[in-house]
């Protein structure tokens, strides 16, 4: 920015200009005593002086307003003219009053020129000197606004990177924030999807639980059925083979004899071994003819549907001589 400079400088030098002109001005034309006669005598510069430079006109005051005019006084005698005596003529000045006046006014014009010159030099170190101290100001604001605009640079700068940490701290906090959320939600998910497996298996054990409980119920009551099944089976296979064995029965005369067999079949039914009497009659002979005629009888045919597992047990057969004679 340019400095603006003072305009008093300038007005000082010209006051100072024309002060000196003026004081020229008005020591050229001051009349000096004569040193005999009475004789006035004017100063006069010397030809080798130049010429002094006129000062500005001052312009006329304004005229002042007159009075309204007053009467017209009453007419007064005129007074007798005296005859007017004839002027003096001074004598001539002499050589040495020329020579002396040449001299002071040489001396006069050498003191006004050593005043000029001390004045010129005052104001030119004056000028100098204010040069310098308007110099010194400028740089002086130049520094201070250089200093100023560092300032002023250092604070955006630091504004600058505080509010560049402040968004990065921000977005830091946002980034953590959302990593934050992101981890809580992922964890409510993994719960969730934790807590519906957890869910999904008591209900598949239970299922599987529940179904293995039906298939053992099941399989229970299958076998049940089976082991009930299995028995009247068997029981027809006793009363075949009891029927079949009446048919190889010979009477005999005691109807109360009774004893029990254990007899095992094969798979086609027929007699592995032979029937052991397990509990006697009491009558040798007749526990023999029960034997006889069970291997008679024999093979037997198991009835359809049932198991060799099961016929191939041993069967305990109880044998009386009432059911035997009467087939």
């Amino acid at each position: 920015m340019k400095e603006r400079r003072s305009p008093w400088p300038l007005v000082l030098a010209v006051l100072l200009n024309a002060g000196i002109l003026f004081a020229l001005f008005w020591t050229f034309h001051v009349q000096l005593p004569a040193s005999s006669g009475n004789h006035p005598m004017q100063a006069q510069l010397s030809s080798e002086m130049p010429p002094a430079a006129m000062p500005a006109p001052v312009p006329a005051p304004a005229p002042i307003p007159q009075p309204a005019p007053k009467p017209a006084p009453k007419p007064v005698p005129k007074p007798i003219p005296q005859p007017t005596p004839k002027p003096v003529t001074p004598p001539p000045p002499s050589a040495a009053q020329i020579a002396a006046e040449k001299a002071a006014a040489a001396k006069a014009a050498e003191a006004k020129a050593a005043q000029i010159a001390a004045a010129r030099e005052a104001q030119e170190k004056h000028a100098e000197e204010l040069a310098a101290r308007q110099k010194a100001e400028r740089e002086a604001k130049a520094q201070a606004a250089a200093a100023k605009a560092a300032q002023e640079k250092a604070a955006k700068q630091a504004a600058a990177k505080a509010a560049a940490e402040k968004a990065a701290q921000e977005k830091r906090a946002a980034e953590q924030a959302a990593a934050a959320r992101a981890a809580a939600l992922k964890k409510q998910l993994a719960a969730q999807a934790a807590q519906a497996a957890a869910a999904r298996a008591k209900a598949q054990r239970m299922a599987e639980a529940k179904a293995q409980l039906q298939a053992e119920a099941n399989m229970a009551a299958a076998r049940a059925q089976q082991a009930s099944e299995n028995q009247r089976m068997l029981g027809m296979l006793i009363n075949t083979i009891k029927t079949q064995v009446s048919e190889r029965w010979v009477p005999v005369s005691s109807s109360a004899l009774s004893c029990e067999i254990q007899i095992r079949l094969g798979p086609q039914g027929q007699l592995l071994g032979t029937p052991i009497v397990v509990r006697s009659s009491g009558d040798t002979h007749f526990d023999h003819l029960v034997v006889a005629a069970v291997e008679a009888a024999a093979p037997f045919v198991p009835p359809i549907g049932l198991a060799y597992s099961t016929f191939n047990q041993p069967i305990n057969l109880k044998m009386n001589a009432e059911d035997l004679n009467h087939g």
